[in-house]
This record gives C-alpha cells, structure tokens and sequence, in this order.
C-alpha cells in the first residue's frame, strides 16, 4: 500500500504557473521554474513590474493630462509626459505661442 501511495504524491504537481495557471513540471537538477513557459514569464513581468526594485524609478505627473505615471529609463533626459499621444498634445500646444514670440521680436527689430 506504501508503494503505491509514493508513486500517486510523486505524481501528484507541486506547483502550478502564476500566469496561466499550467502544471509545471520541474526539471531533477537546477533552479526550479516558477512559470511554464518564457512567454508566460515575460507576460506576468510586464503585467507586474515592481519599481521599488529599478534605480531610476519615480513617480511624475503628466503636464497634459494630469495622470500620474512611473516616469524610468529616462536616457539622459527626465520623462515629462506619459505617452507618445500626451507628448505630441503637449508640444503642438506649445508651439504656437512660440511662434507669436518669435513674430513680435522680428516686429520690434
């Protein structure tokens, strides 16, 4: 009856996916898998990032929309607006009022 026993919670899994909820199977030598697969890995990352781990995190409000956002991998540069769409509001609103400026000084001159 032991034996029997040993072979069903042998069996049995002992860990599922976070992602997608799969039976994974654990490879006999290594770091165990916590996922099935690398796409569910990469998926569950993007859908779950953990900033307090990044250096450049911070948290920055958009001048356009006023949505708060994690501005990160700035590149040189601060983030200043929380998207694409967002930073071409920002800049062609911008623009016209630099136009008027540069229209007076070339009238004053």
């Amino acid at each position: 009856m032991e034996q029997n026993e040993q072979k069903f919670l042998d069996g049995v899994v002992h860990q599922f996916c976070p992602r997608c909820g799969r039976a994974i199977v654990q490879n006999r030598t290594g770091r165990h898998r916590k996922f099935c697969s690398d796409a569910c890995r990469r998926l569950w990352w993007n859908h779950h990032p953990m900033p307090e781990h990044w250096k450049s995190a911070r948290k920055a409000v958009c001048p356009v929309c006023g949505k708060e956002f994690l501005a990160s991998r700035e590149y040189g540069k601060l983030r200043i607006y929380c998207s694409h769409a967002c930073a071409n509001r920002g800049r062609s609103a911008r623009r016209p009022t630099e136009n008027k400026k540069e229209n007076i000084n070339a009238q004053n001159s």
